[in-house]
């Protein structure tokens, strides 16, 4: 599929639009839900709450809750919630929900002193009761704000393939792909398979691995692996593929699987359904390093 090299801006104008609208729809349920509670405390303060000063605190805080969303977005496409890395991603969502709820709770404090109180600056108590009382709340909402756009992520994830189907009885292409789509901060970029580390199934979808990135594509394993270079990817495992120039090391198990040594760190076992492959992967590598070490090849 051929694409303009200069896209038009506003291709991707409404998406964001309506990214945006329901995030403030989100923030506005999230605040009616705490309102409440809100009214419940006034009350037994023996303060009247102004239904004007409220509907314009509300309206505020879910603007401001708002302009988070670009932020939320890059940590879920950089960091995804699955995958082998989910733990270490979900300790960097927890860093990033707490810097942008201690953010929101900083700012929402200086514009309620500069527009009800006609001060420059907050005073400390305020910043600390609003700490005490919303900080929790708002990293809780910040979680779920990411969860569900890791599953949007998922769901408009897009197809591998982006070539015109051949018509009916005409074989099909047999060049392997070279490049697929992917959807990066609300754009369309063309990614070179070359970059690609490994590849693995998520339920309906391929993770294409680039370093501590990852892509989503809908398509099944199978699939995509048929469209692929077999010279430079090697499925190693029925959910998971490898980008053979990848390989540092190749370690044998007592059970005939295989454990696969990459770079950036990462280790794959490799099912012994495919030790015959690997093997000849193994004994390519072993000959392009060291012409004699065939034997040191794990059988």
């Amino acid at each position: 599929m051929t694409t303009s090299a200069n896209p038009a801006p506003m291709a991707h104008w409404p998406a964001r639009v309506r990214v945006h609208a329901w995030v403030m729809l989100y923030w506005l349920a999230f605040l009616l839900v705490l309102e409440p509670g809100n009214i419940l405390r006034a009350s037994q303060a023996g303060q009247a709450l102004s239904w004007s000063h409220e509907a314009i605190r509300i309206l505020v805080a879910a603007l401001l809750g708002t302009t988070v969303t670009t932020a939320v977005q890059t940590l879920v496409e950089r960091f995804p919630l699955r995958g082998p890395r989910r733990r270490r991603h979900l300790l960097i969502h927890a860093a990033g929900a707490a810097g942008l709820a201690l953010a929101l709770v900083l700012v929402s404090c200086l514009l309620a002193a500069w527009v009800f109180a006609g001060r420059l600056l907050p005073l400390w108590d305020e910043i600390r009761d609003q700490l005490v009382g919303n900080f929790t709340l708002l990293m809780f909402a910040l979680a779920a704000l990411a969860a569900l756009a890791q599953v949007t992520m998922q769901r408009t994830a897009l197809p591998a393939s982006t070539g015109t189907p051949a018509p009916t009885g005409t074989p099909a292409p047999t060049l392997a792909l070279t490049h697929v789509e992917i959807k990066r901060r609300g754009q369309l970029l063309s990614l070179p398979l070359c970059e690609v580390d490994w590849i693995e199934a998520q339920g309906n979808y391929v993770a294409l691995h680039v370093g501590a990135e990852q892509h989503l594509l809908r398509d099944t394993i199978s699939g995509f692996c048929a469209r692929l270079d077999g010279t430079r990817f090697l499925r190693v495992h029925r959910s998971m593929i490898v980008a053979t120039d990848r390989i540092r090391k190749i370690e044998a198990l007592p059970n005939s699987d295989m454990l696969l040594h990459l770079q950036h760190g990462v280790t794959l076992r490799a099912s012994r359904n495919y030790a015959t492959a690997v093997r000849a992967v193994a004994r390519r590598l072993a000959a392009r390093d060291d012409p004699g070490a065939r034997d040191a090849v794990p059988r």
